[in-house]
């Protein structure tokens, strides 16, 4: 025995040439449902003559029974199950075996086919009989055969002659016997075929829907909440922290003064030839304006030497008594010495210029330069904080952040006021670093409040069109931390009907009568095979009803 498969889209032609390299004389026929072949009556009966042609016993298999019916119709021997086609080729086999001992020959000896390889019905009454020429003998019934029942009786001829001498003298009728046989067969075999599996009606009903529309609600995003709560309304509020930084650079308003003396050297000359004239460290000496300087150490004028005209000179190392750059004074400028001096015939006068007289003012960081750097800083973090929440980038993907909710904590310079404060620097650079906070909203998660209030307010049955329902809400409105928001949900409902009970209310009706009872539940179309049958089967097997879930556009 060998399994034949047919493929959906194999052609007739195809299915024939797997019959043809059959090694053996039994095969089981596939036959998927939505086969090519499936589609036309001739192509069962194609593969029933190539069957009886090539003397195969051939049993199709489908659980399809609008195939099973066409393949009967056509009289090749159909079966739902692998099991019950395997059991039929096993009564045809041994029905062939006892035919052809009652022939006298062996199975497959005469030049005709196997008389049951194509003609068998897949079902025939236990009353069916086969009807022969000749006297009536009663032959030993056949069991288990498909097409022939326990209680069936083949009438053969009655002879008296012995069993050798009769088998030869039938020799010559023996096929138009058969065919007539067979005949019978094939037309009890399609009637009870058609008992069987004619009619067979197909419904689909796509049940009617209704709106649900919910009273509007509200929903409250809390940051102290931790889970989704369809009943209270809740739903998580996140913060969201954004790192912060500012710097820049600042000028010192405070400064300290250096100043320093101008110092050079004064020479005292003396035409006193009487005696020397002594000078005092720290003689005052100044120049006609009044500026005035000191001598840093004590010195003798030598007296003048009359004979020569020689006047005695010294020369004293002076500083300016003020501080600053007024102590530079130019050559010949310091003239004017003590009376004491004079009194003794002394004068003065600078051979050089004064130098080194000055007055450096350095800039200087103050308290009040530290906190001015740190206060402008901090106001510019308000910006920077709404420029982060601008940036996509600084939430993540899914939230809805709420600049209303925003702000900063403290800032922290990067340096302290006692490493600058009192350090010479005509600038200073400041950086301030905080952390800004937001509230943010998977606002998805209002979907699924609405969605679960939806569920709990249908009836039992009751299903939602879709796995998503119409909700629509505004922003939300921010209020001491609290995100609340308007929400409005509906959703397009059905009622799935029980389908036995819809089975036992249309069998037996006819299409227009059936048509009128499911309307009641919704959209229905029903296909009768064959068409001209206008009246449901009474068998619920012969009923195939499809329940199909509504769409939103239905």
């Amino acid at each position: 025995m060998t399994t034949v498969y047919v493929e959906p889209d194999d052609e007739i032609t195809t299915a024939i040439a797997k019959l043809r390299g059959l090694a053996d004389g039994e095969a089981l026929l596939i036959v998927p449902p939505g086969s090519r072949i499936a589609t036309s009556r001739i192509n069962f009966k194609l593969l029933a003559r190539e069957a009886h042609e090539r003397r195969i016993n051939v049993a199709a298999v489908s659980d399809d029974p609008a195939v099973r019916a066409l393949a009967i119709s056509a009289g090749l021997p159909t079966y739902d199950t692998v099991a019950g086609a395997e059991q039929a080729l096993a009564n045809f086999r041994e029905q062939d075996r006892q035919l052809a001992e009652r022939l006298g020959r062996e199975p497959g000896e005469s030049g005709e086919p196997p008389p049951w390889s194509s003609t068998r019905a897949a079902d025939v009454r236990a009353t069916d009989t086969v009807v022969m020429p000749g006297p009536i003998v009663e032959a030993p019934p056949v069991k288990g055969r498909a097409g022939v029942g326990p209680t069936d009786t083949q009438i053969l001829p009655a002879t008296d002659e012995p069993l050798a001498h009769r088998r030869r003298t039938r020799r010559v009728p023996v096929a138009p016997l058969l065919v007539l046989g067979l005949l019978a067969l094939l037309v009890a075999g399609v009637a009870y075929g058609a008992y069987v599996f004619l009619p067979t009606a197909t419904i689909t009903l796509v049940p009617s829907t209704s709106p649900v529309n919910l009273d509007s609600f509200t929903v409250i995003a809390d940051p102290g909440t931790a889970v989704l709560d369809p009943v209270a309304g809740t739903l998580p509020a996140q913060t969201i922290e954004l790192p912060l930084h500012m710097s820049d650079t600042f000028d010192a308003t405070g400064s300290q003064v250096h100043e320093t003396r101008a110092t050079g050297s004064v020479r005292f000359r003396s035409e006193n030839t009487v005696n020397a004239v002594q000078v005092a460290q720290g003689t005052i000496v100044a120049t006609p304006g009044g500026i005035q300087f000191e001598t840093t150490e004590a010195a003798t004028v030598p007296k003048a030497d009359f004979s020569s005209g020689t006047p005695g000179t010294v020369d004293v190392h002076v500083r300016a008594l003020r501080l600053g750059p007024s102590g530079n004074v130019a050559t010949g400028t310091i003239t004017q010495e003590p009376g004491n001096l004079s009194a003794q015939l002394v004068s003065v006068r600078n051979p050089a210029p004064t130098e080194g007289g000055q007055r450096v003012e350095d800039k200087l960081i103050t308290q009040a330069d530290y906190d001015a750097a740190v206060a402008t800083l901090t106001d510019r973090l308000d910006a920077a904080l709404a420029t982060a929440l601008a940036d996509p980038e600084s939430i993540p993907r899914g939230l809805t952040a709420y600049p209303e909710t925003a702000s900063h904590d403290a800032p922290q310079p990067d340096q302290p006021a006692s490493e600058l404060v009192g350090t010479l620097a005509p600038n200073f650079a400041l950086a301030v670093d905080a952390t800004g906070h937001v509230l943010a909203v998977n606002e998805s998660l209002i979907d699924e409040i609405a969605t679960a209030r939806l569920d709990a307010a249908l009836g039992p049955g009751r299903q939602m069109v879709g796995d998503q329902p119409t909700v629509s809400h505004g922003p939300g409105a921010v209020s001491h931390d609290l995100i609340s928001y308007q929400v409005d949900a509906s959703a397009l409902t059905y009622t799935a009907p029980d389908q036995q009970s819809l089975l036992n209310l249309v069998r037996g009706k006819t299409m227009t009568e059936a048509r009128d009872i499911l309307s009641a539940y919704g959209m229905v179309d029903i296909l009768m095979w064959p068409d001209f049958v206008d009246r449901l089967p009474d068998q619920i097997s012969r009923i195939s009803l499809t329940v199909t879930p509504p769409t939103a556009g239905s």
